[in-house]
């Protein structure tokens, strides 16, 4: 009967549907590709789970009505990719009853629905993942038993005498009867104070001490559960400051480069989001500065205190990978941005924070670059043209958009020419 319960993971009330072509294995989608501003299809969705299984669920609008549906088995899923180009779209693999399969575009107007998307997903799947090894370890034979019982011929032995000096001092009340003495109550002056000022103090210290739990708590599952290409670790010192390196993604203009920057968390963490930095010149952020996202203290009106830093990670990554402007953002190549990534690794090895907290990703760091010192110049310059064929199939890209518009405005012209032409023979003609 459990189930066949339906469990509502997540609602938005609009989402765009695209058509989409099929895209060559490993070059990723690009929505800029989509026409955006065109959907093919308008409506709703829900996010539901059904047991261990969960369901993206398209549906009317206005009359629930299901349009279609994609099963999601995982987190990250091939059912639900992100594109390459944006944080607000997404390839959708569709599936019906019979198993058949179809891939569409699936968009959000508001960056913040998409992050939702994703949280909804992770947080599911990290749960389902928790209870199976609870599963798992309860039903394990091997696992030992705690035995509280005693052993055959085992004693204890109790020793409840009386303490020196506390017979004498301790006052008796004489009783009418011929029961037990009664015990005396505690005093009402001294401890009765303590007492009060022990239970008050550590409300005092009440959003501090929420803070000090949920970030000890988000960085055990962390550990348990680390975000795709992104590392964090908190000041052994300070707690409310945490460092990250964010690894670039491959197929991207970051790949290959290690970006450094940081988390500080307010003391009412987590009623309250984080101020996020990035200190490694990367081609995406300004560095040294508040960045201005969703998931900063920029936009506390928007923040969830369900959010865990792993969720600020991935919202991190994420604002990174696209390209949309916003306080803190700049606009560069991807050929800057390479530039930059293969700059990264020495910069971050300069940095006292990423030394000490850092020790296995400086170790790689160091290694890529004594790969590179003994790369030859022939070696060199194939990274060199395979780069410039990279810049080259972009443009080739940018090119084909425009050269029918270019044929468009050349046939015009002629006709043009054609027309005024044709106009002087037949008015000057005898």
């Amino acid at each position: 009967m459990e189930d066949d319960y339906e469990r509502v993971l997540l609602i938005k009330s609009e989402v765009f549907v695209y058509r989409i072509s099929v895209q060559a294995a490993g070059r990723g989608h690009r929505a800029a590709n989509w026409k955006l501003d065109n959907p093919d299809w308008v409506g709703r969705a829900r996010l539901v789970s059904i047991g261990s299984k969960v369901v993206l669920k398209l549906e009317d609008k206005t009359t629930g009505e299901l349009f279609a549906k994609c099963p999601i088995d995982s987190y990250p899923s091939p059912a639900v990719e992100p594109v390459l180009d944006s944080s607000r779209y997404f390839v959708v693999r569709l599936q019906d009853d019979s198993g058949r399969s179809a891939w569409i575009g699936l968009g959000f107007a508001d960056r913040a629905d998409s992050f939702d998307l994703n949280v909804a997903l992770r947080d599911h799947f990290r749960r389902e993942e928790l209870n199976e090894e609870i599963e798992r370890e309860q039903n394990d034979p091997d696992r030992p038993k705690l035995d509280l019982g005693f052993k055959e011929g085992q004693t204890i032995t109790l020793n409840i005498g009386k303490r020196a000096g506390t017979s004498s001092s301790r006052p008796k009340t004489t009783s009418g009867g011929d029961g037990p003495v009664p015990l005396l109550p505690p005093p009402p002056g001294h401890s009765l104070k303590n007492r009060v000022k022990q239970s008050v103090m550590p409300t005092k210290a009440g959003p501090a001490t929420v803070a000090l739990l949920r970030l000890r708590k988000d960085a055990v599952r962390l550990m348990r559960d680390p975000v795709p290409y992104v590392t964090a670790v908190p000041l052994p010192s300070n707690i409310l400051e945490w460092h990250y390196i964010v690894e670039g993604p491959k197929d991207t203009p970051f790949e290959g480069g290690f970006y450094h920057g940081k988390l500080v968390f307010p003391p009412d963490y987590p009623f309250k989001p984080p101020s996020i930095y990035m200190f490694t010149p990367n081609g995406r952020f300004m560095t040294n500065c508040r960045l201005c996202l969703s998931i900063s203290d920029f936009h506390p009106d928007t923040w969830n205190p369900t959010w865990s830093v792993g969720t600020i990670l991935t919202g991190l990554l994420s604002f990174m990978l696209e390209s949309s402007p916003t306080l803190g953002s700049m606009s560069t190549t991807a050929a800057e941005k390479r530039k930059y990534a293969c700059e990264s690794l020495s910069f971050n090895l300069k940095s006292p924070f990423v030394q000490s907290l850092f020790p296995d990703v400086v170790e790689k760091m160091t290694k890529t670059l004594e790969r590179r010192s003994k790369m030859t110049d022939q070696q060199l310059r194939e990274e060199q043209l395979q780069s410039a064929a990279d810049r080259d199939s972009e443009n080739a890209a940018h090119g084909n958009a425009i050269g029918p518009l270019c044929s468009l405005f050349f046939i015009i012209i002629g006709f043009m020419l054609f027309v005024v032409v044709a106009r002087y023979v037949v008015i000057f003609s005898p």
